[in-house]
């Protein structure tokens, strides 16, 4: 690939002193005002109209949460369809045409046929909110679970088996809470568990709240109203004449009922809480990129994306180039053109800032569960105690963050939405954000499809056998929906995979399928604290059981689907880093911290409810339930505290400035053909940097062991891997000589302290290989006569 219009990635060549700082911060500023704008224009705004045509939302932030969803599932699919249709790359006018359309369509659907809100009230929370934990025994069980989980994060010594103690404690202190309250401390018409006691309430953005019914006929009635489609005229009227009298007199009566719950905190505060924790959550992502690796970055998968998106720029496709889905690259693609800043120089800027997307993404799905109190509690779990999402962005896994982290959580927020309002709206949200996943991440992809599945093994049975006719109704919009949603992903995986191989006898795609099938160990059980972060596991275990328990007590079939839902979601991420018949047991133990994030929410609001109440009767109680939710907090607050401090230390997956140097000289000297290196050039940083940094898309060059077991292959196989291999240990061999012709290598980067090429035997034959560059790092050779062997030996036959 030979380098385009952009300039060379800016080495940090000058003496660092305080005017060199104030340069790299001025540029730092100047790169962020180009790119964010961009950002929005391409990632965020074009969506609005659809998001607003499929659903109404409470509250800016989930409106804007779904409408970034909506613009990552189609801005991408049209950007690369018009490149393929038009025969180019993803240009300015491509850009520019994939976000009018996606915008225009949204808009005149809107005008059309109605936006969402003007079909009906917003919803209210998918299941009824829990009341206080009014059970001294499951409050003593907290307390001394925590309590033993915040020694062993403070680092006190701990035996396995404690681990074991806090798992069992916290699963019979769940069980315990959902048990049936005492008839002196329930409500006067209420002989239910605590967790029905409390109705449930949502801020409909107009100073009114809206109550769920509690009995079948009052519901029906609701979704009567809120679906005019399936009803005539006049039956809409009528439904929504009784739904606005019932809510009126349910609201008179929960401001007598004295089992209600107390609002934490005044809704006037949520604006304000989320944009703290947004705040945080940005100094998490930033802080260690500014002050240590500006104006680079962490992560050695990066270049691989800026590898991508630049070809996505150049031709609309990289079909020789690894086998990440180009979902994400064209949309960095789209970004590029619009704020004209290389791949290379924009993710330093804006990738810290995915993060803010599974912050939201967790606020969405928990405020649709339960209400907004709930998604604030998840929104700072998810952006300042949850490891796993800053690994995959400080690994350069922008893809996998996005998909497992952001995407997946908004199809269980449109699945949760479809149970509540089965309209063809519902259904088509579902297919469009569902299919996206397979368009971003193909570990994202394995994830969508476990977990449809047993979620439909699951569900389907019971709505259609055992909930009436408001239940079948549900699971045919369910089977519609997702029914679309396999089409869109089949014409996607069609385009990404090329699945007609798949039906040849030698399919390629096929080979590397059973290659990465058992390929990586599963690890020990006590790792998962380190990818998901204690507090999250045991708030995630505690909040299983409450949401297990509670499932008895749920009378409406759209409440027992959602419940059904996110259990199964967090089983089946679970059971996943438990097998290494997946391929992936490492990613599903890093990503299982998505459902027991939203999970952790349910139990952290559950304990700090249950402080204030005062018909707390017993003494006991009143002392366990400030002190369960102190031992929670600190234990949020020192996992919070180690992450930022960790975050913004230091990294060594950073480029060193010798091999950003060799890059630079790369880049102004490319002229087409391809290069090899050796594959590591330091930690974390791989061949590919050099790849990216020169504006090149071969040979791609893995290590010894990864040659002998190889996964996650390149779409363009192993020979390439094995040719460079082969130059790189035997560079005087006809067989090198051969290869250096038919692959156009135009020069080789060595990098001096590895020991993975035969430097020997470059620098003993000088009439052949010629010294073009070096530093005290990296020296790059150029082939000077790559056919001195007239009968060359055939290269090795692989891939």
């Amino acid at each position: 690939m030979v380098r385009t219009k952009y300039p060379e990635l800016r080495p940090q060549w000058a003496r660092v002193d305080v005017l060199t700082s104030y340069s790299l911060v001025a540029t730092l500023i100047v790169d962020l005002a180009r790119a964010l704008p961009a950002a929005l224009a391409a990632a965020v705004l074009p969506g609005y109209f659809w998001s607003c045509f499929l659903r109404r939302a409470v509250g800016l932030a989930e409106r804007l949460t779904y409408s970034t969803a909506l613009s990552l599932a189609t801005v991408p699919a049209v950007a690369i369809a018009l490149a393929r249709i038009l025969g180019t790359g993803i240009s300015l006018g491509v850009a520019i045409a994939s976000v009018v359309i996606v915008a225009g369509s949204g808009a005149l659907a809107c005008k059309i046929w109605g936006s969402a809100a003007a079909r009906g009230p917003a919803q209210p929370p998918a299941l009824p909110r829990p009341g206080p934990i009014r059970d001294g025994r499951a409050l003593a069980l907290v307390v001394a679970a925590i309590g033993l989980a915040l020694a062993s994060a403070l680092g006190l010594p701990t035996p396995g088996w404690v681990l074991l103690v806090i798992l069992t404690a916290l699963v019979a202190a769940g069980l315990v809470t959902q048990g049936r309250a005492p008839e002196a401390e329930a409500a006067p018409d209420d002989a239910g568990p605590a967790f029905l006691a409390a109705p449930t309430t949502e801020d409909t953005g107009t100073g009114t709240t809206a109550s769920p019914a509690q009995n079948p006929d009052t519901a029906q009635n609701r979704d009567t109203a809120q679906n005019p489609d399936t009803a005539s005229p006049a039956t809409t009227a009528t439904a929504t004449t009784m739904a606005t009298a019932t809510t009126m007199a349910t609201e008179t009566k929960v401001a007598k009922d004295p089992a209600e719950p107390r609002p934490l905190i005044s809704p006037a505060l949520r604006a304000p809480l989320l944009l703290i924790i947004l705040a945080l959550t940005t100094v998490r992502g930033y802080a260690g990129v500014i002050v240590h690796d500006w104006p680079y970055l962490r992560g050695e998968d990066q270049f691989s994306h800026a590898v991508m998106t630049e070809q996505m720029m150049a031709h609309g496709s990289y079909s020789t180039y690894l086998i990440y889905p180009p979902g994400f690259s064209s949309l960095s693609a789209v970004i590029c053109r619009f704020c004209d800043l290389p791949p290379l120089s924009l993710f330093p800027v804006m990738a810290p800032a995915l993060l803010l997307l599974t912050t939201l993404a967790a606020y969405a799905l928990a405020t649709r569960l339960w209400g907004w109190e709930f998604g604030v509690a998840a929104a700072a779990l998810s952006g300042l105690v949850l490891v796993g999402p800053y690994v995959s962005f400080a690994g350069g896994l922008y893809p996998d963050l996005t998909a497992a982290f952001f995407l997946m959580l908004m199809v269980v927020g449109a699945l949760v939405s479809l149970y509540q309002a089965p309209t063809l709206r519902s259904g088509l949200l579902l297919a469009v954000v569902g299919a996206a996943v397979v368009l971003y991440h193909s570990v994202g992809t394995l994830y969508l499809v476990v977990t449809l599945a047993s979620v439909s093994l699951v569900c389907l049975p019971y709505l259609t056998l055992w909930s009436g006719r408001e239940g079948r109704r549900i699971a045919l919009a369910m089977i519609g929906a997702l029914g679309g949603l396999g089409v869109l992903s089949v014409a996607y995986a069609w385009h990404i995979y090329h699945l007609g191989s798949l039906l040849s006898k030698h399919a390629s795609t096929r080979s590397t399928v059973a290659l990465d099938v058992g390929s990586q160990s599963v690890l020990k059980a006590s790792d998962l604290m380190s990818w998901v972060g204690s507090p999250v596991i045991w708030l995630g275990v505690l909040g299983f059981a409450v949401l297990a328990a509670s499932l008895r007590f749920l009378r409406r079939p759209a409440q027992v689907a959602a419940a059904l839902t996110l259990l199964v979601w967090c089983a089946v991420m679970y059971a996943g880093s438990r097998t290494a018949l997946d391929g992936f047991p490492q990613r599903f133990e890093r990503d299982v911290g998505a459902p027991l994030t939203i999970l952790g929410a349910l139990a952290l609001v559950l304990l700090l409810q249950s402080v204030p109440q005062l018909q707390l009767k017993r003494q006991l109680a009143r002392v366990l339930a400030p002190a369960a939710t102190v031992v929670v907090v600190v234990i949020a607050c020192v996992q919070a505290g180690s992450n930022l401090a960790s975050d913004s230390s230091p990294s060594r997956e950073v480029l060193p400035r010798p091999v950003a140097q060799a890059g630079a000289w790369l880049h102004r000297h490319n002229d087409g053909g391809s290069i090899i290196s050796t594959p590591d050039m330091n930690r974390g940083v791989t061949n590919r940097a050099i790849l990216a940094m020169g504006y090149y898309t071969g040979l791609q060059s893995y290590p010894w062991s990864r040659l002998l077991h190889p996964r996650s292959l390149p779409t363009a196989g192993t020979r390439p891997l094995w040719d460079s291999h082969d130059v790189l240990r035997d560079p005087q061999s006809c067989r090198s000589g051969n290869i250096l012709a038919r692959q156009d290598v135009r020069y080789i980067i060595l990098y001096r302290l590895g020991n993975e090429a035969d430097f020997k035997g470059f620098r003993a034959d000088p009439d052949r290989y010629r010294v073009a560059y070096k530093n005290p790092d990296v020296v790059i050779y150029a082939p000077r006569s790559p056919t001195w062997c007239r009968t060359g030996v055939t290269a090795r036959a692989v891939g």
